[in-house]
């Protein structure tokens, strides 16, 4: 798998969650965790609380430590 099937999926669907990510390419969530990173630090994805805001402004932790232990989703960022 390459990184830009990744990048074509949520692209395509707009908004999926690890689980759509790891279920349409047959992967683990740890490894579609991993690939959706690459395209969150270029600015291209970026990881969205459930309740739609981006986990940071939603409980105030770093996504990795939310307490809530949330589904969060990754939206494709239109430049």
């Amino acid at each position: 798998m390459i990184l830009s099937d990744i990048k074509d999926y949520v692209k395509e669907q707009k908004q999926a969650s690890l689980k759509d990510i790891s279920i349409h390419f047959d992967i683990s969530e740890s490894a579609a965790e991993e690939m959706v990173e690459h395209w969150i630090r270029k600015g291209k994805i970026k990881r969205l609380h459930p309740d739609g805001a981006t986990c940071s402004c939603a409980c105030g932790h770093k996504c990795s430590d939310c307490p809530a232990q949330c589904a969060f989703t990754y939206q494709w960022v239109e430049n």
